[in-house]
């Protein structure tokens, strides 16, 4: 079993941990940004701070398209860490009282493990990402999850639960499964892709808009009705942390326009029930009232 690091890293203790499991591969960040291909990438909380934002928003972009896995583990430096993955709506680490407790939610990983596991967290995660939750605490709220911006897409494996530390309140048996369950993780090669391998090529495609950029979009014209492109932009960055371009804002229109979710043009009325079942299709409805409610505050204030 092999597992990649960054190298500014390498000396960490976490590492020394990862190695009893795993063989390690120290990596610098210019090298694994020109060639992102290999085994799954461990990212210690530490590498997640504002000065490496900008570096660490393209390899999660690099290692996605490449369908390389990455499991980002505490300690936690910036509690915010969507914003270094782009997800589509906030996901943010909360801290609270050390427990060991961790319900597997997810049918393929308790066929693995069991229905759980007893390894230590002392954070859980705030996120109305609720389609990718793998097991969660005794208060119910996600402690492990997966984010994939695209089917196609390597994942991003969420853990609050401390995989890469030594303490009693942790089964050593049941750290070391589940943290070999995810790095053992591989692109799944699905009848569906077998089938298209066979077949003779076709003209290309144009180029599929990822969830990442149509989620934001439809969020927030879910929330707020029709608003111009560019209001559109400023709020994703603002309220969702999502950096849009013009650009993406214009195919997400497209593509929602195209599936009868919105009509031509930011600023023309969409179908909101359609939106609304579009998002809750995806976990996303607890974030619409949300956003919702911040965005009717926003105007009455105005």
């Amino acid at each position: 079993m092999k597992a990649r690091i960054v190298e500014a890293q390498a000396d960490l203790f976490e590492v020394g941990v990862l190695s009893q499991t795993a063989e390690v591969e120290s990596v610098p960040m210019d090298r694994l940004l020109a060639d992102p291909s290999g085994p799954p990438l461990i990212v210690v909380g530490g590498l997640l701070d504002a000065e490496r934002l900008v570096d660490m928003r393209k390899l999660s972009s690099a290692l996605a398209r490449s369908r390389v896995a990455v499991i980002a583990v505490p300690p936690f430096t910036d509690l915010d860490l969507g914003r270094y993955f782009k997800t589509p709506v906030q996901l943010g680490a909360r801290r609270r009282a050390a427990d060991s407790v961790a319900r597997i939610t997810d049918g393929a990983l308790e066929e693995v493990l069991g229905g759980g596991v007893k390894v230590r967290s002392d954070h859980f995660f705030d996120t109305a990402l609720g389609a990718g939750v793998l097991a969660v605490d005794a208060q119910n709220k996600p402690v492990l999850l997966r984010y994939q911006a695209t089917n196609t897409a390597g994942p991003v494996f969420f853990s609050a639960l401390q995989l890469l530390t030594y303490t009693a309140l942790t089964d050593e048996a049941h750290r070391q499964s589940l943290l070999g369950h995810l790095l053992s993780w591989t692109p799944s090669v699905t009848a569906e892709a077998r089938e298209t391998a066979r077949q003779p090529p076709h003209p290309p495609k144009a180029e599929t808009v990822g969830e990442g950029v149509l989620v934001p979009v439809a969020l927030l014209l879910a929330a707020s009705g029709p608003q111009t492109a560019e209001l559109l932009r400023s709020r994703a960055g603002a309220l969702l942390g999502v950096d849009l371009s013009a650009n993406d804002v214009g195919r997400a229109l497209e593509e929602l326009t195209r599936q009868g979710l919105a009509a031509s043009g930011a600023s023309a009325p969409s179908d909101r029930g359609a939106l609304v079942r579009f998002l809750e299709q995806r976990g996303m409805h607890p974030y619409l009232r949300e956003l919702g409610a911040l965005l009717a505050s926003e105007e009455t204030t105005t």
